[in-house]
Order: structure tokens, then C-alpha cells, then sequence
């Protein structure tokens, strides 16, 4: 047996790749790219043995109750509603209900919460092996994308799966440490999948800069609260090219949707979609005559 000891006050790092090194095989190039994400510390010794106890209750739960999958739309002018993709996540009310803990009003809990969940999906795929309708978007925290998981679901996936995954990582996240975000983009190239920013408000959607339009494949907008009058205004100046990155998410109203057809935007996500594919009027008003003729069986799609 082996012991080391170590002072936290001066050698926070060397404890952090001594424990990275126990716990699972890696390189030292992946184990600092773990750590430069790990910018936090909890503030008290409390806070770490809840982070503790979270993680040993989320070892613990069947994932397959708490993940949660949502169709993405591909809708345009003269054409029938198409079904593109899915996203998959973990309900995080769900996981706050079982673990009996407020984790979203704790950011840090909320953040090392998040790469507990990120890791059991990772598992949950690979284990799964489901085969996914269309484009398959997995919400990671960047954390999740040089762990031991992700490798691993990599290696287990067929190339033809793999080659269908779109990886959204939050706006600031993605902003938060270029250098990793680099390496991380350099390794989904090379395997073909797609990056996602997700969490881009609309109204801020000009200020990208051209690099994040480059790289993105698509952009996550989020109009939950928008009125169709600010969708307008704030697409009305992007080039087709961008508008052809844009999800529309969140969308809750045919009036939202409308707005983003006639943008020019194509693909649409949220609540608001099923309601929208329910009813053929709005469907043949907003799409053209002729669109709903197929609704029926696209409908069962969009309740999942």
C-alpha cells in the first residue's frame, strides 16, 4: 500500500491528478483539461459531503426513470413538418424530488450536480445502445467531454451513431476556457460530431463572434418569453447562412413558430411543438396548403 500526503494549501492540483490516476486510466493531457473546468470549491466541508451523498443517491437510481427526450422539428414553407432529431437530458426536478435537495439555487452544487448526471447518461447510452430517431443532441457540461465516459461511449457506438451526435454545451461554459474548448472541438472534428451553443438568447445572437459561428453547427435560441414582434427583429438581420445554424427552442406558441418560419429559421424545439402539430389549420396557415396531411402519425413523435 501506498500513502501520500498532501497539503491543500499548496498542492491542490497533484491531489487533484493523484485522485484522477486512482480513480479511472487517463493521460495527463485529458486530466488537466478535467481540471481546467474545475475553476470551484465548496465552501464548506458541509457542502462537500452533500455533493457526496448526491452522488452515492444518483449511483444509485435507474436513469432510464429520470431521462427525458424531446423532438426537434424541421419545418418549412410548402413542406410537411419533418422530424430531425432529439434531445436527451436528465430531469433535474425529478433528481431534486428523490435526492430531497434545493440543487438549483446552490450554482457549485448545480455544477458538480450536473457532471454527476452528464456521466450516468454517458453510461446510460453506452449501456443502451438505443438507436436514436435522427440527429441524437446530448446537453453536456463540458466536463463530460474528456471524461473516462465519454471515451468510452465512443468506443462502444457504432461510427454511424457517433456520426449522428450533436454535444450542446452552454454559451458561457464553451467561453469560459478557449484552450480546453479547442481541444475538446479538435476531437469532435476528427470524429464527425456536431457542436451546439446552446443557451444563446436571441437577443443577443448578433454578438457572436465570427470564430463561434464557424464552429457551431447549430445555435440554440431560446424564445420561451419572446413575442413573435422580437423574434422577427432580432433574426431579421442575420445572413442565411446563420439562420441556417439556428434551433428555435422553447417555443411555447404557433405564433413564436410562425415567426421563425418566416425567418427562415428550420429547425424548432419545445412544448409549444405538439400543441402546433395537433392542430391542421395553424399547421397548413403558418406552412402552406397541403402541409397536415400527414399529421396523424408525426403527431405520436412530437408527445415524446
Amino acid at each position: 500500500m501506498e500513502i501520500r500526503i498532501f497539503d491543500l494549501d499548496q498542492e491542490t492540483a497533484e491531489f487533484a491528478f493523484c485522485c484522477i490516476d486512482y480513480l479511472r486510466s487517463s493521460s495527463s493531457e485529458i486530466a488537466q483539461e478535467f481540471l481546467e473546468f474545475q475553476t470551484g470549491s465548496p465552501s464548506t466541508t458541509a457542502q462537500l459531503g452533500e455533493l457526496i451523498e448526491l452522488e452515492r443517491v444518483v449511483g444509485q437510481a435507474d436513469m432510464s426513470m429520470h431521462v427525458r427526450f424531446q423532438s426537434i422539428w424541421q419545418l418549412a414553407y410548402g413542406t410537411a413538418p419533418s422530424l430531425y432529431g432529439e434531445e436527451m437530458w436528465v430531469s433535474m426536478a425529478a433528481m431534486e424530488e428523490i435526492t430531497g435537495k434545493s440543487i438549483m439555487r446552490d450554482q457549485w452544487m448545480f455544477s458538480r450536480f450536473t457532471e454527476l448526471l452528464d456521466n450516468r447518461v454517458l453510461s446510460h447510452i453506452t449501456k443502451e445502445r438505443s438507436t436514436p430517431r435522427g440527429r441524437q443532441f446530448l446537453n453536456l457540461n463540458p466536463i463530460a467531454a474528456v471524461s473516462v465516459n465519454f471515451d468510452r461511449m465512443i468506443k462502444t457506438l457504432p461510427m454511424v451513431q457517433i456520426r449522428q451526435l450533436i454535444v450542446e454545451f452552454a454559451l458561457p461554459v464553451w467561453r469560459s476556457n478557449a484552450t480546453v474548448a479547442a481541444s475538446i472541438l479538435d476531437r469532435f472534428q476528427r470524429l464527425g460530431i456536431g457542436l451546439a451553443l446552446d443557451a444563446v438568447p436571441i437577443s443577443g445572437v448578433d454578438k457572436l463572434s465570427e470564430q463561434e459561428l464557424e464552429i457551431a453547427r447549430f445555435l440554440k435560441l431560446y424564445v420561451a418569453t419572446a413575442e413573435p414582434e422580437a423574434i422577427t427583429k432580432n433574426l431579421a438581420n442575420l445572413s442565411e447562412n446563420v439562420i441556417g445554424q439556428v434551433v428555435l427552442c422553447r417555443c411555447e406558441t404557433t405564433e413564436q413558430i410562425e415567426a421563425g418560419v418566416k425567418a427562415g429559421v428550420m429547425y424548432f424545439q419545445g412544448y409549444g411543438l405538439a400543441e402546433f402539430l395537433n392542430k391542421p389549420d395553424h399547421v397548413e396557415r403558418v406552412l402552406g396548403a397541403g402541409t397536415a396531411n400527414n399529421l396523424t402519425r408525426l403527431q405520436l413523435f412530437a408527445r415524446r
